[in-house]
């Protein structure tokens, strides 16, 4: 969606497989790669196998983006490979979206590093969904960063458990909708239509986290994009994280300054997390009692932060 908004068309091809890599070759060779998602830079599971590496082996004359991420690497090894391979491949971009992943690449790797925020904010403010209220929901992913006892927290503040990033199958199949819009706009092109489907995909799956929360009146998430998504929708929630996490790092770092956040690093801290949230009353957004715009003339200002879009 940002790429989209920034060049002004789709990409001339999207993938996600190892198929994929190979059908970069038939693309312009001035065609810059753009890696977008996929796991934590440094993340164990994918080691010396993953994406980044293999693009700057197999592509060393092009110029390779990585949009911003997260970095943060297993053990000495696995940092020590990915400075030589960018070191020899000298025209990848590193972006990151949290300040410790900053200063690590700044200090590790021979190419231009630059801070931005998460390109979820790309989607812009949301509008929630009409749902039943509730007063809390949990938003939590398993190998988050909270190291929380989530039984000890919901017996502090009881409320329903959730992780949206797992939607139905049915999300991510082809659909005639996304062949229709493809075929009127760029013809009945194999990559176009490719493009369209996984652009409506991605959609698909913002509006299926959406309807999750819509009708939480606080969320409690140890994920990144829980808190992002929190954000774009101005509900107030708590981030729960362990002290020094890249989660509580983007908050220090982009978003702390909006009141719909407020941080806990246990379960104990939670009820005391959660009398800080803003809340809503009447059309008012109301803290500690106090109104947070006590004049009728003016607009009640959005809470949730602009951070610049790359």
């Amino acid at each position: 969606m940002v790429l989209r908004e920034v060049t002004g068309r789709l990409p001339v091809l999207t993938g996600s497989t190892a198929q994929s890599i190979d059908e970069i070759k038939t693309t312009p060779g001035d065609a810059p790669i753009f890696i977008c998602g996929w796991t934590d830079f440094g993340d164990a599971r994918t080691g010396r196998d993953d994406v980044r590496y293999r693009l700057m082996w197999k592509y060393p004359d092009r110029t390779i983006i990585q949009m911003p991420q997260t970095i943060h690497f297993a053990n000495e090894s696995l940092k020590e490979y990915a400075k030589r391979t960018i070191g020899r491949h000298r025209n990848f971009f590193c972006m990151t979206r949290d300040g410790q992943s900053f200063e690590l690449a700044k200090a590790n790797f021979d190419c231009d590093v630059e801070a931005g925020p998460d390109t979820a904010f790309g989607m812009g403010t949301l509008k929630p969904f009409e749902a039943d209220p509730l007063r809390v929901l949990y938003v939590m992913q398993p190998l988050g960063e909270d190291e929380v006892d989530i039984a000890k927290a919901r017996a502090i503040v009881d409320g329903p458990l959730t992780n949206w990033i797992n939607g139905p199958n049915s999300l991510s199949r082809m659909r005639k909708s996304s062949v229709v819009k493809s075929a009127l706009r760029h013809g009945f092109s194999r990559t176009e239509m490719i493009a369209q489907h996984r652009e409506d995909v991605a959609a698909r799956y913002v509006d299926y986290g959406v309807k999750i929360l819509s009708g939480a009146q606080r969320i409690i998430t140890n994920h990144l994009h829980g808190h992002i998504l929190c954000l774009l929708l101005n509900k107030p929630h708590v981030a729960v994280a362990r002290d020094g996490s890249n989660l509580h790092d983007v908050i220090g770092s982009q978003t702390g300054d909006s009141p719909l956040v407020e941080k806990a690093t246990n379960a104990s801290e939670l009820l005391a997390a959660m009398s800080r949230l803003p809340y809503e009353m009447g059309g008012t957004w109301y803290k500690s009692s106090k109104p947070m715009n006590p004049s009728p003339a003016i607009p009640a200002p959005d809470l949730m932060p602009q951070p610049s879009i790359v």
